[in-house]
């Protein structure tokens, strides 16, 4: 048993059909031709049927289709001329069918915005009222905002070590700042800082917390004495801990003489031991030749006696 459908009651679900659902809904309420012409030019949901201006509009162009060719012959008159003309039942049922769904289409979108509204604005006062509550409960006290600060600016020192060429930059409050952290009539806290070059600088305030960058930016600035103390005394540092590591000037001769004064003595106990060597060669030499010649002439005697007999 087929269901029909009126455009006064569509069903609650028409606007998200698709699919079979969607040709279903067509073939009941328009027709099976209306159906699988849909089904042909690919339009297979409610939204894409809403959006496409008139899908007859196709039937105007010269298309060499020929199951285009057969619905055409169910959707439209041939005329004489060999020209179409789109049945008017049919124009006027998809035409019908589309100002129905655009209008129940509107007709959600209206509750939706208020219901929106209405969350938007329960939201609104709810946040107000959270955050006027959280600057109630949050607030610090003014032991706990100074806390607060001087942990940024001892943060800020070993962050910056690096980049302000200081090694073992610190700050240190009564000594190169102090710190003044107060509430006005409205109890909104107020803090200043006075930098020990003389400059007085305010805080600013983010989510009831004291912001230090305006006290960060003085101590960056040319106008700051103060820091330019602090970096003449670590270049001295530097200085002096290069002249302690170096060795003193002084020694170096010292050295140089006793390692000279080592070769001489050196050089002149070999020059000795070789004269001596040297002497006694020599005298060794001539007895040795005397002893020689005493030999020699005793051999000659013997023969001078044989030649008398």
């Amino acid at each position: 048993m087929s269901i029909s459908y009126h455009f006064d009651h569509l069903p609650s679900n028409v606007l998200t059909l698709s699919g079979y659902d969607f040709f279903q809904f067509i073939r009941n309420t328009l027709g099976e031709p209306e159906a699988n012409f849909l089904n042909k030019i690919s339009v297979k949901t409610t939204s894409s049927f809403i959006l496409i201006e008139n899908p007859l509009d196709i039937f105007n162009e010269d298309i060499d289709d020929e199951e285009l060719d057969t619905l055409k012959g169910q959707l439209c008159f041939k005329m004489k001329n060999d020209k179409f003309l789109i049945k008017p039942g049919v124009l006027s049922g998809f035409v019908s069918l589309k100002e129905a769904l655009k209008e129940k289409l509107n007709q959600q979108h209206v509750p939706k915005k208020k219901h929106q509204q209405s969350n938007s604005n329960v939201l609104s006062i709810s946040s107000l009222t959270s955050s006027t509550q959280e600057a109630k409960t949050s607030s610090l006290s003014s032991s706990e905002h100074k806390s607060h600060v001087l942990k940024l600016i001892k943060k800020w020192c070993k962050e910056n070590r690096e980049n302000l060429n200081l090694e073992n930059f610190e700050l240190e409050e009564d000594i190169d700042f102090s710190l003044n952290v107060d509430f006005d009539s409205n109890s909104i806290v107020q803090a200043t800082i006075k930098c020990k070059c003389g400059k007085l600088i305010t805080l600013g305030r983010n989510d009831q917390k004291i912001q230090v960058s305006n006290y960060y930016k003085h101590l960056q600035s040319i106008g700051c004495s103060h820091m330019k103390e602090i970096k003449k005394s670590e270049k001295q540092k530097l200085v002096q801990q290069q002249l302690q590591s170096t060795v003193p000037v002084s020694q170096i001769p010292t050295s140089q003489s006793s390692i000279s004064s080592v070769h001489l003595c050196t050089n002149e106990s070999i020059n000795t031991q070789s004269t001596s060597n040297t002497n006694s060669i020599s005298t060794s030499q001539p007895n040795h030749n005397a002893k020689r010649r005493i030999i020699s002439e005793s051999q000659k005697c013997p023969s001078t006696k044989r030649i008398r007999n």
